[in-house]
């Protein structure tokens, strides 16, 4: 693209406060001429196209609406920037300082661009961007021509971005190789190059020879050298020096920012193994396929997009504290036919310390590779669930952004994770809702206390998957709470300490409407570790302020993939369901339980 910086037609955009302090600035600055203010709210944009020599329209709206309409008017000598780009390029309008003065305008340039940098709307357009700072390199520093050129990494060449001041077929031509010529020479070695001389001395390659004076400066990011920034002179009367090669390195920095932050650097540096791996990521959970099938087609996406050995997805058994393999980008009979290979002892340790993902690198012998070995645990609520593991063998010393990607597809299985899991919850949820809707017929029809009793305690295990169930009645005549009944699915060993453990409990409820739930009596103080159900829910039914009768379950026992090993904020739902039937049998059967007798 071949920019201007002389004589400049510039047409304001917008009626506001930003678009007079635009106005104020190009009447004070040299080679400019406003010859056209509109407002898009009342004139059509398409009046612009009346002045075919603008060379500039500052949009001061922000706008998206009217920046699109602008870019459609196809005005392809005039270059559209917002007012803050514009800020910046007219504060370099005037030639005429030296000296003090010199520094003093650089340093209001420099502390401009920091406040660019800033500019979050303008971070994401490199073009507009780039074009600024080098109309800007070349006003400040009195420049006749300057260029920006970015590198090619695959094929190692340089080529111009954009340029002001140098023949189109330059242009188009040029493409330098690192470590050939000036430009190429920076880009190999990131170190800034400043020539003066004759002619003679100074030029290399065709169309150069007119050249007196030039400074060549890296654009580097990271250790990365980037692109190159080049600026000119033909005068004899401009030769530059090393404050200007200081202050130019000062432009390179940011210049580099801005290729760094822009959107266009991420997608052409990171779209094969990030944002379209997303989105390939993304479309195979979408697949009506079962979710093993989805699994190891995600895995085989990855392990193609990152160049990779080998993806895995494990999960997680909380007893055994170890990774089981689920699906794998792998042909591998044994992984096929459902052999349960484990993650690597160590991973696994290093994962479930640190709880988040781990990248372990292993330099090869006799080769400039390493091989890296990441793993990214998956969590639902809050638990570990699964883990992604990712195999590559690559010369990089840091695996920050596959790491990354691996994170984020991680979040991604998480929520398809976390989605499937509240489906089979509310199928569950509604099922032992049914069950209690059954229930209560029989325990409407049950003829006596012990009837009702034998009937509701194994079917509250039954429907909360619990181990045990206690049913405490009050004597009325010993005006003290009793031991009816206690039940036990297996186990029945220690029921007689869960007897004496529900005794010590119910002492320290209170009469309510609300169900006791208990995820972990060990982290809640009652009991020590030992041989001990983990969790408990107990309701009190209460009349004229005392406690009548208390029923409590112990020891949750999920057998299904989705279930947990202790009772829920949905189990304690479930269980207040149940406990209003039986209250009701309770009321018809037990002369004291109805408040109307």
């Amino acid at each position: 693209m071949q920019l201007r910086t002389r004589k400049q037609d510039v047409a304001i955009v917008g009626i506001n406060k930003e678009a007079s302090a635009i106005l104020s600035l190009l009447l004070e600055a040299d080679g400019t001429r406003v010859v056209r203010m509109i407002n898009p709210e009342t004139e059509d944009l398409n009046e612009l196209t009346r002045h075919p020599t603008l060379d500039i329209i500052v949009n001061t709206t922000g706008d998206q609406a009217v920046a699109g309409k602008l870019k459609r008017l196809n005005m392809s000598r005039a270059d559209i920037i917002s007012s803050l780009s514009a800020r910046i390029l007219f504060l370099t309008g005037s030639k005429d300082f030296s000296g003090e003065q010199l520094s003093v305008e650089r340093e209001r340039i420099l502390t401009s661009l920091h406040e660019i940098k800033q500019a979050v709307l303008l971070s994401k357009n490199k073009e507009e961007l780039l074009k600024l700072f080098l109309e800007v390199a070349i006003s400040s520093c009195d420049a006749d021509s300057g260029s920006i050129m970015l590198v090619d990494s695959q094929k190692k060449l340089l080529t111009i971005e954009m340029a002001d001041g140098l023949n189109v077929d330059i242009v188009r031509s040029t493409a330098q190789r690192f470590g050939k010529g000036i430009a190429g020479k920076v880009a190999k070695t990131g170190k800034s190059i400043l020539l003066n001389g004759e002619p003679d001395h100074v030029a290399e390659g065709k169309g150069r020879r007119d050249i007196i004076s030039s400074i060549s400066c890296p654009l580097v990011i990271g250790s990365e050298v980037v692109g190159v920034l080049n600026l000119n002179s033909k005068r004899f009367e401009r030769i530059f020096d090393n404050n200007d090669l200081r202050y130019v390195k000062e432009l390179s920095s940011f210049a580099a920012d801005v290729i760094k932050a822009s959107k266009d650097f991420e997608v052409t540096s990171t779209s094969a193994f990030s944002l379209s791996l997303l989105g390939s990521v993304q479309a195979i959970l979408n697949l009506a396929f079962p979710f093993v099938e989805r699994l190891n087609l995600l895995c085989m996406k990855i392990v193609t997009a990152s160049n990779g050995v080998i993806c895995n997805y494990y999960e997680f058994d909380e007893k055994q504290k170890i990774f089981l393999i689920k699906a794998s980008s792998s042909f591998n009979r044994n992984i096929l036919q459902g052999k349960k290979i484990k993650l690597n002892s160590q991973l696994t340790k290093q994962v479930l310390g640190a709880g988040k993902t781990v990248a372990i690198n292993i330099p090869e012998k006799d080769s400039f590779q390493q091989k890296w070995y990441i793993a990214s645990p998956i969590k639902v609520r809050r638990k570990i669930t699964a883990l992604l593991f990712l195999h590559v063998v690559s010369p990089k010393n840091d695996m920050k952004e596959e790491r990354e990607i691996i994170e984020r597809i991680g979040e991604m299985l998480a929520h398809e994770l976390h989605a499937s899991v509240e489906r089979e919850y509310l199928k569950i949820q509604s099922a032992k809702l049914a069950a209690v809707s059954e229930a209560s017929f029989n325990i409407a029809s049950a003829g006596a206390l012990s009837e009702l009793v034998n009937f509701a305690l194994p079917n509250a295990c039954l429907i909360l998957e619990a181990e045990a169930a206690l049913f405490w009645l009050q004597n009325p005549v010993a005006e003290k709470l009793e031991l009816y009944k206690s039940y036990a699915i297996d186990n029945q060993g220690r029921i007689k300490r869960l007897e004496q453990l529900d005794a010590e409990i119910f002492n320290a409820l209170v009469p309510g409407d609300d169900v006791v739930l208990v995820e972990d009596l060990e982290a809640a103080g009652y009991v020590q570790a030992g041989d001990f159900p983990q969790s408990l829910l107990s309701k009190t039914f209460a009349r004229e302020g005392q406690v009548a009768g208390i029923l409590s379950l112990y020891g949750k026992k999920s057998l299904d993939l989705y279930g947990t090993q202790s009772f829920t904020e949905n189990d304690k739902e479930v269980f207040l369901k149940f406990c209003l039937q039986f209250s009701k049998g309770l009321a018809r059967l037990v002369p004291f339980f109805d408040e109307k007798r």
